[in-house]
């Protein structure tokens, strides 16, 4: 069996929504044409959408390495690198206690790898309102809402921001 089989067998795999054999054979498709970088790129694709985020990283760090011109490569290892720089501050945010401002410079870093990242931003609002910059964070909270209109937790977020921030307005005023 060559490479283009063992990825027509990853396809069919895929269909069947059996992503665990079509990583293996991705990998089989590697083994045989271990210099195709199409392949590499294919099985990041996969592990990413199955959320096995360093597997990923890897196969899309070859393919580019690989092939460095083609910016579909650079473009998918990017977005690769903005959601593991998300998990981390995620994981920073929910320590006790969080860690907003190292989660803040992971999250404008995820920001500038990904542009177009909604979660990014919902994580930076979270971020700053934990420090508390209520400012940047309803800005942050209303960027994701205009990358992802659909995005409900962001909704959320920048209403309760809202009402806190009228809170805090209306005990001035007493």
């Amino acid at each position: 069996m060559n490479g283009k089989q063992c990825l027509q067998e990853a396809y069919e795999a895929i269909y069947r929504g059996d992503f665990e054999s079509a990583e293996s054979w991705f990998l089989q498709a590697i083994e045989r044409e271990p210099n195709n970088a199409s392949y590499y790129y294919k099985a990041s694709i996969t592990c990413s959408r199955n959320g096995k985020l360093s597997s990923a990283m890897a196969f899309a760090g070859k393919a580019l390495e690989l092939e460095p011109w083609r910016p579909a490569y650079a473009f998918h290892y990017q977005t690769l690198q903005a959601r593991c720089r998300i998990a981390e501050a995620e994981k920073m945010l929910s320590q006790s206690p969080p860690g907003a401002e190292e989660a803040v410079l992971k999250l404008r870093e995820a920001a500038s790898l990904d542009p177009l990242s909604a979660e990014a931003r919902l994580y930076l609002g979270i971020a700053y309102r934990l420090l508390p910059d209520l400012q940047r964070a309803a800005a942050s909270l209303k960027e994701a809402l205009q990358l992802d209109p659909q995005m409900e937790e962001a909704r959320r977020q920048l209403h309760e921001l809202r009402t806190e921030r009228r809170r805090t307005q209306f005990k001035r005023t007493r």
